[in-house]
């Protein structure tokens, strides 16, 4: 199968939704299928690497990384409609989106999309359920996801968003897939010791773990402000936040406000490759935010087999089971008694350790993958069988077009022929009329001259 994945975040971009794409990308090419990537690159110069183009772009301040391009004819495109893919998967709604479009209209290959973020709550935080933000996600969900011919969401949360901007459209759940191999590598002892004399961290069994980009939607404000409460429930706890964004500096002014910075350690970015050593550093992993629709950090914490304590969400839904290979909270006081139940029971911890490790392997790549393939499928044979439709429709309106100018022909030429016969029974008429008028006048005046010879008769006689 030919694919097109096209995002406008890819290899050069840290984010879920470029490593959903490289993921999907890999497995598919492992597998056999002919795959392009179209992407922005991360400068104002376009170029390619194998199969993945890269179309130059200008950072925006909208938000830290946003890029976006004004091209929409470039030499990459039209090899790509030259390539002629089978179906186009769009992952994301900016530039590149664009460029699908018109990639789709020169060579009528199917259109797929996926909504992986909430763009009301990215743009207006707390106030995304109110009605004119709702009209507003509904009026640019119509015209952003206009040409898709299927919608895909990777969670029941994002189904239920999107059906509520798109109620009649066909939403489908495919939930996102992760490199398990990658996770599932081991942490060797030395490693483990090099790690937590890098951080300056004790090895106690009581170090909780985020990795997320910092930025104010992740809400990781909320776990500063409870672990004081925590660390005065256990003064061994300890916090390692790994990742980088907009809302590091504030976080960190936060620590040292709340005087926690002896037992919060902020790591800063840590290279994808590496990222699940922090995981298995870690003896439980944090999130608050509510902002997720599948988030793949709680993929990877569960692949690294360490169980999650999460502020209650739809988007866990499927992947944290209360109780099972992890927590969700509500309130404060919830949050400090599971994480403290985490971390002081050794027993219950490798209960649902194990339990994490069994639920990572329903969100590996190749699971992913494949439902992926077989939508694709399905829609590919839709939009042969529509076209099929549509051309048999264009040759039965061609068949009647031309019979229906046939038989105008047809009446055209009978109307000739009445035409040529009215005018011909007409000249006939005017004939037998003439012969009439003069066989008349012939007879008129033979009588006129019986009369005027009668008449002389008559006067002779007298």
């Amino acid at each position: 199968m030919k694919i097109l994945l096209a995002t406008d975040g890819y290899t050069h971009t840290t984010n879920g939704v470029a490593n959903v794409v490289i993921a999907l990308a890999d497995k598919y090419r492992a597998e056999g299928h002919s795959v392009k990537v179209l992407t922005l690159s991360d400068s104002r110069k376009s170029y390619q690497k194998g199969e993945d183009y890269f179309i130059s772009s200008f950072s925006i301040l909208i938000y830290p990384d946003t890029r976006q391009s004004v091209v929409r004819r470039h030499p990459f495109l039209k090899e790509i409609i030259e390539w002629r893919p089978d179906i186009i998967h769009i992952h994301t709604e900016g530039s590149v989106a664009g460029m699908s479009r018109y990639i789709s209209k020169k060579t009528d290959a199917p259109i797929v999309m996926t909504m992986h973020t909430d763009w009301a709550k990215f743009a207006f935080h707390d106030h995304s359920e109110a009605a004119f933000v709702k009209f507003l996600g509904s009026l640019g969900s119509k015209l952003v996801y206009r040409d898709a011919r299927l919608m895909t969401v990777p969670s029941p949360k994002a189904q239920d968003l999107l059906k509520g901007y798109l109620p009649k459209r066909k939403v489908v759940v495919i939930p996102n897939g992760i490199k398990l191999e990658r996770f599932q590598q081991p942490l060797t002892q030395e490693e483990r010791a090099e790690l937590l004399a890098q951080y300056g961290l004790k090895d106690n069994g009581k170090l909780l773990v985020i990795v997320s980009r910092i930025s104010a939607e992740k809400r990781l404000d909320e776990i500063l402000e409870f672990f004081p409460r925590l660390r005065r429930a256990d003064p061994e706890v300890q916090l390692l936040i790994a990742g980088d964004g907009p809302d590091k500096k504030n976080l960190e002014h936060l620590a040292e406000k709340l005087g926690i910075t002896d037992s919060v350690i902020f790591a800063g970015m840590v290279p994808p490759e590496k990222v699940y050593r922090i995981y298995k550093l870690g003896t439980a992993f944090l999130s608050a935010s509510t902002f997720e629709m599948h988030s793949l950090t709680y993929l990877e914490a569960i692949a690294c087999g360490i169980p999650l304590i999460c502020r209650n969400d739809p988007c866990l839904k499927g992947v944290l089971d209360d109780g099972v290979n992890g927590f969700t909270y509500e309130t404060q006081d919830e949050f400090t008694k599971k994480v403290l139940k985490v971390i002081q029971n050794p027993a219950l911890r490798q209960q649902m350790s194990d339990a994490a490790l069994q639920k990572s392997l329903e969100f590996s790549d190749t699971a992913c993958a494949h439902r992926m393939i077989e939508m694709y499928g399905e829609v590919i044979e839709e939009a042969a069988k529509e076209r099929e439709e549509e051309e048999k429709a264009a040759k039965e309106a061609d068949k009647a077009a031309k019979e229906a100018e046939k038989a105008e022909k047809k009446a055209e030429k009978e109307a000739e022929k009445a035409e040529k016969a009215e005018k011909k029974a007409e000249k006939e008429a005017g004939k037998a009329e003439k012969k009439a008028e003069k066989k008349a006048e012939k007879a008129e005046k033979k009588a006129e001259k019986e009369a005027e010879k009668a008449e002389k008769k008559e006067k002779k006689d007298k």
